[in-house]
């Protein structure tokens, strides 16, 4: 899936590719409360408080933020933390074949060999 490449801002830019789409996807996650499963997991500074989840869309920024401060052993433990626990859950939904943001991960997949790391 995704992986770090030597250009981190490059990577972060993917990661948010893939990242946005899934947080904001109510097939995957139906009440914001279940983001949790996902954001108690990432490497992060500052801890997200609770009244984060009363909005998505502060929620995604919030983590958005932290993502952009990510150091690369960070970054690489989110990416990995992300992808485990999206897929798990994605799996565990169902929605592994059907799904966009599926695809969208997939596409970054080490086993796939059109993906051409920088």
């Amino acid at each position: 899936m995704l992986e770090v490449k030597r250009d981190i801002e490059q990577t972060k830019m993917d990661f948010y590719a893939v990242l946005i789409p899934t947080i904001l996807s109510k097939e995957i996650f139906r009440n914001n409360n279940d983001i949790k499963a996902l954001s108690e997991k990432l490497k992060v500074e500052k801890s997200l408080k609770d009244y984060l989840y009363d909005s998505r869309t502060a929620l995604l920024a919030r983590i958005i933020r932290e993502v952009e401060a990510n150091t690369e052993e960070n970054l690489k433990f989110n990416i990995s933390t992300f992808k485990k626990v999206t897929l798990d859950l994605l799996e565990y939904k169902g929605l592994v074949h059907t799904n966009e943001v599926t695809q969208i991960i997939n596409r970054f997949s080490r086993n796939n060999k059109e993906n051409k790391d920088g």
